[in-house]
């Protein structure tokens, strides 16, 4: 009896020992606007502006994605958002990307930076911005998923390219991707909207973007959340 109870013991502390190792431990840290400034260029990320598009078009730091925290929008994109690479959050002052901050805590980010005192701290330690006007609206197409399988069947290979307008890895992605496309006339690439396909998101179990797909006779070869590089991508096609 005693024994048993030592050795279910030991099993008991080797499945917590294996619990806690596999636990990614999440980082949320306000930092001042130095400690932004270096740390965004030290790990690649993405910096999310979640004031409203009129105050983002009156100044921001360089590169970053504006997503409105007033927007009805702004769970679902953040939903679809890669989870295991840095975050830098901020605002005008430090309140909204403080509670951004503990929203993306709760979906999973392992990584999340709050520039205290906002966009006025930024600006106070003379740290440039840029101003970009707001684009006009892009209205994606919508793509059934019926129209997904039937194009798979149709085509021996097809590359699935699954993106955002206002995601900055996915931009930077977009050449990378125009460009093998150019280079490969017997593939067929596909390019689908996350935000107005939430059929597609679930059809193919895509959990962030940019997000890719290859599929080869109708079967899956390859899968891909984030950036990656076109030789990676080649050797998948070839």
């Amino acid at each position: 009896m005693i024994l048993s109870m030592k050795s279910n013991l030991f099993l008991f502390a080797i499945f917590c020992l294996i619990s806690c190792n596999n636990i990614k431990s999440q980082i949320t840290e306000n930092i001042s606007a130095a400690q932004f400034y270096n740390l965004s260029n030290e790990q690649t990320g993405i910096i999310i502006d979640v004031r409203t598009p009129q105050e983002f078009s009156t100044g921001h730091i360089k590169e970053a994605t504006n997503i409105d925290f007033y927007s009805n929008e702004f769970k679902n994109k953040l939903k679809i958002m890669k989870k295991d690479i840095p975050i830098y959050v901020y605002c005008r002052s430090g309140g909204r990307s403080s509670i951004a901050a503990s929203r993306m805590q709760k979906l999973g980010f392992i990584k999340i930076y709050n520039l205290a005192g906002g966009i006025n701290a930024w600006k106070a330690s003379n740290f440039k911005l840029v101003t970009s006007s707001q684009p006009n609206k892009f209205i994606a197409p919508v793509v059934h998923v019926n129209q997904v399988d039937s194009i798979l069947k149709e085509n021996k290979m097809v590359f699935i390219t699954v993106s955002t307008e206002w995601c900055l890895p996915c931009k930077k992605m977009k050449p990378v991707i125009q460009e093998i496309e150019k280079e490969n006339y017997d593939v067929k690439f596909l390019y689908i909207d996350a935000d107005v396909n939430k059929d597609i998101l679930d059809r193919f179990k895509i959990n962030g973007v940019p997000f890719f797909l290859i599929y080869k006779n109708s079967k899956e070869l390859f899968r891909h959340v984030g950036v990656i590089s076109k030789n990676d991508i080649m050797q998948q096609l070839n």
